[in-house]
């Protein structure tokens, strides 16, 4: 329901979106000019994608989707890929496709229940290539705390998002939730079928999968599977220090080598190289300025943690850099991360003590500050909290990178970080959003109200560009988003199927943070099947669904109206420019437009955004009072003030 204030507002939209004459009609089609080609949208990937429910069903394999109402978390297809799947119950079952590509490797997005492990045999025109193992080891978390029970029951799951405002007299040290919301239960598995660049599989020939341990009690979902032409390791570069053996002290010796050699770099064989540390307090690799670490390819040079028999889960490693002109290439980082930030302490609870451990800022594959024209390119980073927290630094460039299955970020360029790039780069199956810039302003650990904020010198995020990039399947947070600064641009990208919140976050709430200034600019971008019900909120805390925020599939969120750093400064929301942006089958609204109390949208337009409502989607704008109040000495919740201009956009399709 609109408010009476914002009647106004809505109107305008309205007319902005509809012709002058009566054949100025609406199209859903992207306005081309003849002698133009459109910009392609979204990352040029090497791999081809076969949806489970476009291929060949057999035996009693069952398709997966929703019928009626909105896709929901911890449903078989409410969390797949365009929100359809393939079950396997039996042996008997099967799902097979005609390859359109020559390749040598599978992968294949799955889910299986809950401490269940199966496997997936591998068939090309009729005879066993392969098997994939396919667990729950790294899928199924619980939104809470919900109940002691859960977690009595499932010991090794652990809840990852705790309470606002935790306190011990909650229910079984939890919140008071009559619900235990699953979420985050696909996973992937893949197989590298020759390691020489030979291709195993041609045009033409038919790739099937079939589950030996598929039964009523242990059925195996089969999201997509990617088919890629994986190219035979890279050799050494002449001059470069090659490592010797696969553990974290050979690498550090090797850097050190480069720089006492005053080599380019190093070079990683083929082989996985298992990050156990000499000093545990000291978990991080640093690598010098000027060098490069070079792997033989991400398929051939993986990153990765000791044995989880050995070490458990959430082994914390990864790089930081200690000076300019630093790249890292074709290599993978594999972690072990299974939770963000909260985790239950079953000793503490056996005592009577609060049991649920809070931390946050580790499991990033890179991070801190990235100094000056640092390189990351054709990096593999899956099952970290964050592949790439970028606290700082100048001219950086992130190209052909994959982000997958993290528990937070994909990517977020942070604090400061200015005229760096990210482009063609893919992200999918995130937990926070995939690829984001927030303008910051850090401050110290001390509690906020004892301690004074801590002036960065680093500034806002300014003249950064994310570019031809792909996000999907978020199950938290969006799957682009901007939090202040200035003359920042992403463009040329497709973000779709995110779960519990918009495609495209446009936002200041995370204060203290700087403000919108110049232009921030969001171009040629495909949003579809984004939005959902936010997966907390002061009105269903309860464990309400429906009393839940539903979200637009691009929200923009006028919130603070200052910022708590000193000198106490407004913050402005304004100067926000979406122009070419088709919003496809949202899951409730197109476009969500909120602000607080003291705060208001400025100098805000649209441009040629068409929203088509087929298959899913209630209206294509709403606007309506925030679901967070503002900062002190402000308080409550208030209608959306402000404007946005709306010019060449249409809202069409039989939903609408």
């Amino acid at each position: 329901m609109i408010r009476s204030r914002l009647v106004s507002i809505c109107a305008c939209l309205l007319l902005a979106a509809c012709g002058d004459k009566p054949d100025d009609k609406p199209s859903d089609k992207p306005d081309e000019t003849p002698s133009e080609t459109p910009t392609p949208r979204g990352a040029t990937v090497p791999w081809d994608e076969y949806e489970a429910e476009a291929g060949v069903a057999s035996g009693g394999a069952t398709l997966e989707q929703t019928t009626t109402g909105a896709w929901l978390e911890g449903t078989l297809s409410g969390e797949a890929s365009g929100r359809k799947a393939v079950t396997l119950h039996g042996p008997g079952d099967a799902v097979e496709w005609t390859s359109r590509v020559t390749a040598n490797s599978v992968l294949v997005r799955y889910s299986v229940p809950d401490e269940k492990e199966a496997h997936l045999d591998v068939y090309v025109n009729g005879a066993k290539v392969g098997t994939l193992t396919v667990n729950s080891d790294y899928a199924w978390l619980y939104t809470g705390p919900n109940n002691t029970e859960t977690y009595n029951a499932l010991p090794r799951q652990q809840v990852d998002e705790l309470p606002q405002s935790p306190s011990t007299n909650d229910v079984n040290f939890g919140l008071k939730l009559p619900w235990a919301a699953a979420h985050h239960i696909y996973d992937e598995a893949h197989l590298l079928l020759a390691t020489d660049g030979r291709a195993t599989l041609q045009k033409g020939d038919v790739v099937k999968l079939v589950s030996p341990d598929a039964s009523a009690q242990l059925p195996v979902t089969v999201d997509f599977l990617d088919l890629e032409l994986v190219p035979a390791p890279l050799p050494a570069p002449a001059d470069y220090v090659v490592v010797e053996g696969f553990t974290e002290a050979a690498v550090v010796k090797a850097l050190e080598d480069a720089v006492k050699g005053k080599k380019p770099g190093i070079f990683l064989p083929p082989g996985d190289y298992v990050m156990a540390h000499a000093d545990p307090a000291q978990p991080k690799v640093y690598v010098p300025a000027g060098l490069t670490v070079q792997g033989a390819g991400m398929w051939h040079t993986r990153v990765v943690p000791p044995p989880t028999k050995e070490v458990g889960y959430n082994h914390e490693f990864g790089f930081r850099l200690s000076g300019d002109h630093i790249t890292f290439q074709d290599f993978a980082i594999f972690g072990s991360w299974r939770n963000r930030a909260a985790r239950y302490n079953k000793d503490a609870a056996a005592i009577g003590n609060w049991p649920w451990d809070s931390y946050d800022g580790i499991g990033r594959a890179f991070d801190r500050y990235m100094h000056d024209h640092a390189t990351f390119k054709r990096l593999w980073i899956e099952r970290m909290i964050v592949g790439g927290w970028v606290e700082g630094g100048n001219n950086l460039l992130w190209e052909d990178c994959r982000f997958r299955n993290t528990m937070a970020d994909g990517i977020n360029l942070c604090n400061g970080t200015t005229n760096s790039r990210i482009v063609n780069c893919t992200a999918r199956n995130t937990g926070d959003d995939a690829f984001a810039m927030w303008s910051a302003i850090t401050w110290d650990k001390s509690p906020i109200g004892d301690t004074p904020w801590v002036h960065q010198p680093e500034g806002p995020d300014q003249g950064n560009v994310i570019e031809r990039c792909t996000a999907g399947l978020i199950w938290r947070a969006a799957g682009f988003a901007v939090y202040g600064g200035h003359d920042n641009v992403i463009k040329d990208s497709v973000v779709y199927d995110t779960l519990r919140y918009p495609g495209i976050t446009v936002d200041n709430e995370f204060a203290p943070q700087h403000e919108f200034s110049g232009h921030t600019t969001l171009q040629n971008i495909t949003v579809e099947r984004c939005g959902g019900r936010m997966w907390w909120d002061d009105d269903g805390a309860q464990g309400d669904e429906a009393a839940r925020r539903k979200w637009g599939a691009v929200w923009l969120f006028a919130a603070n109206p200052y910022s708590p750093a000193e000198p106490y400064s407004p913050i402005r929301f304004q100067g926000i420019r979406l122009k070419d942006v088709d919003i496809i089958d949202p899951v409730y609204a197109g476009v969500l437009v909120q602000t607080t109390q003291g705060q208001k949208i400025e100098d805000t337009e649209f441009d040629n955004v068409r929203i088509v409502l087929n298959q899913s989607g209630e209206a294509g704008f709403w606007a309506n009072d925030s679901h967070k109040a503002p900062p002190a000495p402000l308080s409550g919740k208030i209608a959306t003030t402000g404007s946005v201009t709306l010019k060449n956009s249409s809202l069409t399709g039989p939903r609408a």
